[in-house]
């Protein structure tokens, strides 16, 4: 068997690395795996091998959505139950789909496990050139596993304010995960080119200064009624419409993908991204809780507590659960992992966080004592969250105005810099000051505080500005009057001198002419003059 591996890694080494794309949303409803199954099927239209990973734990969407019925899934390659080709399927597109992969997210596999979906990875691999791998919305330690292994992830959103938020919250993650990848924002669903990229301004602004990230941006597809006709008869919109807007977005998506993504070299494979992911599971802490909101399993005496309760005593089974944990004697981290088990069940049941979450928010914060920084981040957090889920800023302009007023009573300096930075930005903004300088100075000059002395330094300032600006001294208009008055006699005087040189040259070339004149006139005599010589008349 190990013969068989090396052959494999020796194939590999000779063909192309394909590489590995990562899909994922802070919240359900943006169209994630919809989209996913509509690339694929574009790059395939391209003459690319694509292979859709589905790593959603939901409603197996991709299969829904291309019509698919599987089967085989990967549970069963896992088990050596069936072979990769039984377990593959190809649409009519030449997409190929591996589903069941939600393997992946249940319960940790054994080490036969691991070596047969790894032979199965490397077997896989040197089929196509890029693998899709759908994964959950959801703010889960596996979830964050399978997008940080990925050198390339495309995150998700569209302009609901829920799901801005969401994808925040998922982005938030990555970032206190230390994710080096490079993650790229595609917004779905958009309205139109302009509204697309608002929405992704809008995200990429709160990333930048909530958590100092600059977020790409992927793409965009428009919404189009073909999608959901297409999603209702189960085929991809390529297929249905491959001139709609929709399609037009998802080729421009591919093509963007295959220039910017398909040229990388040395983008990880399949088998490191398999890797890479096995490993940050088994350095995944087992005693410490998850640092998002996911699913932990509660430790076994919780769980026992928790099985204790039956629908007879169903009315105040939260005392019993409360005295159950009070007998207990339970580490904090196995507390921390219930405590929030407990929340998302309550969320799910009732649809709305514990009406006490605001009373223990603040005990929190008043607990852990936290630093200027990190409540600094939170208040942050807090502004950015309220800006996107409501589409306007927390503060009114007037209370920010008091706010900042506030913050610098009594050091003017800082005042003015706040002054002299609201009013860049107003220039950024508007390409015009905030106010008037003429009439700003004008006022300032007839104000009874204004002195002569001041005037003349005022007026001294400006002569020095306007030779720094122009690059000549100031000059008043009847000094201009005056100067150009000079430079025209100056140019006077320069045309009489050289009409009088003109004159002089020509009275020269008369004086000239009339000597030729007169000594041709004695010579014509002397010949027509016999005794002087000339020759005689016949």
């Amino acid at each position: 068997m190990d013969s068989q591996i090396t052959q494999l890694q020796d194939t590999n080494v000779l063909r192309k690395t394909p590489h590995v794309l990562v899909f994922a949303s802070g919240t359900s409803g943006v169209g994630k795996s919809s989209l996913v199954a509509n690339l694929a099927a574009a790059m395939a239209a391209r003459g690319l091998g694509v292979c859709i990973i589905d790593a959603d734990t939901g409603l197996s969407n991709i299969n829904s959505v291309l019509g698919l019925r599987p089967a085989f899934n990967l549970e069963q390659l896992a088990r050596g139950e069936r072979s990769l080709a039984e377990a593959v399927i190809k649409t009519s597109d030449g997409v190929a789909v591996l589903p069941g992969a939600q393997t992946l997210m249940s319960k940790p596999l054994a080490a036969e496990q691991h070596s047969q979906l790894e032979r199965v990875v490397r077997e896989l691999e040197g089929q196509y050139d890029y693998f899709l791998i759908d994964v959950p919305a959801a703010l889960t330690d596996k979830v964050l596993q399978l997008i940080e292994a990925a050198r390339y992830a495309f995150l998700l959103v569209s302009a609901d304010p829920a799901a801005l938020t969401d994808g925040f919250s998922l982005l938030k993650a990555l970032n206190a995960r230390n994710y080096r990848g490079s993650l790229r924002v595609v917004v779905n669903q958009a309205l139109d080119y302009p509204a697309a990229t608002e929405t992704y301004r809008r995200f990429a602004a709160v990333a930048e200064k909530c958590l100092k990230q600059k977020v790409e941006y992927g793409g965009f597809v428009v919404r189009d009624d073909n999608v959901s006709k297409a999603v209702a008869l189960q085929m991809t919109v390529i297929d249905l419409a491959a001139g709609s807007p929709a399609s037009r977005c998802l080729f421009s998506l591919a093509d963007n993908i295959v220039k910017h993504i398909g040229s990388d070299p040395n983008a990880p494979g399949l088998t490191d991204y398999w890797l890479r992911m096995l490993t940050a599971a088994d350095a995944a802490p087992t005693a410490e809780p998850a640092v998002t909101a996911g699913y932990a399993e509660p430790g076994p005496d919780i769980r026992s507590a928790v099985r204790t309760q039956t629908p007879a005593v169903a009315s105040d089974a939260p005392q019993r659960l409360l005295a159950d944990i009070r007998r207990q004697v339970l580490d904090q981290p196995a507390l921390e992992r219930f405590t929030g088990d407990f929340v998302e069940a309550y969320c799910e049941q009732f649809g709305t966080f514990p009406a006490a979450f605001k009373a223990l928010f603040y005990r929190w914060l008043e607990t852990e004592n936290y630093a200027a920084p990190r409540l600094l981040e939170l208040a942050s957090t807090l502004e950015a969250l309220y800006a996107m889920r409501h589409q306007t800023p927390m503060y009114k302009l007037s209370e920010a105005v008091a706010r900042l007023a506030a913050q610098v009573q009594g050091q003017p300096e800082q005042h003015q810099d706040a002054i002299e930075q609201l009013r860049a930005a107003f220039r950024q903004a508007y390409h015009r000051d905030a106010f008037d300088a003429e009439q700003a100075v004008l006022a300032s000059v007839g104000s009874d505080e204004f002195t002569e002395q001041r005037f003349e330094e005022l007026l001294q300032k400006l002569r020095d500005a306007f030779h720094a600006r122009f690059n000549r001294p100031y000059q008043s208009q009847p000094e201009l009057l005056l100067n150009s008055t000079l430079e025209a006699l100056d140019t006077m005087a320069v045309d009489q001198q050289n009409l009088q040189d003109e004159i002089a040259m020509l009275m020269h070339g008369f004086q000239l002419l009339a000597s030729r004149r007169e000594k041709l006139s004695i010579a014509i005599k002397t010949l027509l003059n016999p005794g002087l010589g000339g020759v005689a008349r016949p």
